[in-house]
């Protein structure tokens, strides 16, 4: 006989604290290992390229340090997402929303953590496109690589010393891919 598990609700789910990162996988807690300084170093460097390009182009708001973006409903799933940008007539008055975002951010950026391996990865860009998310983008420090991911597009591979941009989504934004491993 087993024992059923309590599921929580995203409502629930935003009033906990804890004391390690924790995500809601369809209705259950999920601790995530810490991923540790050169993940935050990378996240850092996504975080201040996009950042630095919107506050000249005032697109959106970008956010970092695991985000919470619902991406299922009943049961309800939240990620923690490492880099976020969303524009702003998707957020009525500008407004960041106090918990997790409950519409589908623009842009998600994840950034592979030693801990990570591909197969779940590339479930969770799945999800976020799933849900909505227009593009994803997965760094990978020891490749030293992005990929970019959008519904029904084949996977975009830039090395290194490639030129990021996404001129449809994000107007005006390049950047090199390497600028992600500065100081790494």
């Amino acid at each position: 006989m087993s024992v059923a598990q309590q599921l929580y609700t995203l409502d629930e789910y935003e009033q906990m604290t804890f004391d390690v990162p924790t995500e809601l996988v369809r209705g259950e807690l999920v601790p995530m290992p810490m991923p540790g300084a050169i993940h935050g170093r990378i996240c850092g460097n996504v975080y201040f390229a996009l950042e630095s390009w919107n506050r000249q182009s005032d697109w959106g708001s970008v956010t970092s340090n695991d985000t919470g973006v619902a991406t299922e409903f009943n049961p309800d799933t939240a990620r923690g997402a490492d880099v976020v940008a969303v524009r702003w007539d998707h957020l009525p008055d500008r407004q960041l929303p106090k918990g997790c975002f409950r519409t589908p951010p623009d842009l998600i950026v994840e950034v592979l953590s030693p801990s990570d391996r591909w197969n779940e990865v590339l479930a969770k860009v799945s999800e976020y496109l799933d849900a909505g998310v227009t593009e994803v983008w997965v760094v990978d420090h020891e490749d030293r690589s992005v990929d970019a991911f959008r519904i029904n597009q084949r996977r975009r591979f830039l090395g290194e010393h490639a030129e990021i941009t996404s001129p449809d989504l994000l107007p005006g934004f390049s950047c090199l891919v390497a600028d992600f491993f500065r100081h790494v």
